[in-house]
């Protein structure tokens, strides 16, 4: 379900957080691996994948990514109504989504320290399989390094 998605080095985010700043994250130099997730205001998946992710926000970081769900304005009434806990990019146009080859959500995508894409999926993931992918990723860093 994922083939189209992206690979090798994470596109550079680019887009307005729920405060109306742009921000342009690049996906590298981090302490530990990071956790990129699509959701849409209007996918009902997304909203029984969010506390999954929610929940790993406690270990790794998050960068959630509304992918067309509105203006700023509808995209921080959905993420308070939903409790969500991490860092969010409205992506109104869709242009970050296109970037990462996603066209359907949820999806989510763990990117190593060096900004590499380990990692990508679409559809409901569980908590299990997405820690394992990020325990993964972040002891694969430490074995190379020695």
């Amino acid at each position: 379900m994922s083939r189209d998605q992206a690979t090798g080095f994470a596109p550079v985010i680019q887009g307005q957080n729920l405060e109306g700043e742009w921000q342009r994250i690049q996906t590298r130099n981090f302490s530990k691996p990071v956790l990129i997730y699509f959701f849409a205001e209007w996918c009902p998946i997304c909203k029984v994948q969010h506390g999954v992710i929610s929940s790993l926000n406690d270990q790794y970081p998050v960068m959630g990514i509304a992918m067309q769900s509105g203006d700023i304005k509808n995209v921080r009434r959905y993420v308070t109504e939903q409790g969500l806990s991490f860092p969010v990019i409205n992506d109104r146009e869709g242009s970050i989504s296109r970037a990462f080859g996603v066209h359907g959500v949820p999806a989510s995508f763990i990117i190593d320290q060096q900004g590499e894409i380990r990692f990508s999926t679409r559809g409901y993931a569980t908590f299990a399989g997405l820690w394992i992918r990020l325990w993964l990723t972040e002891t694969f860093k430490y074995a190379a390094t020695g």
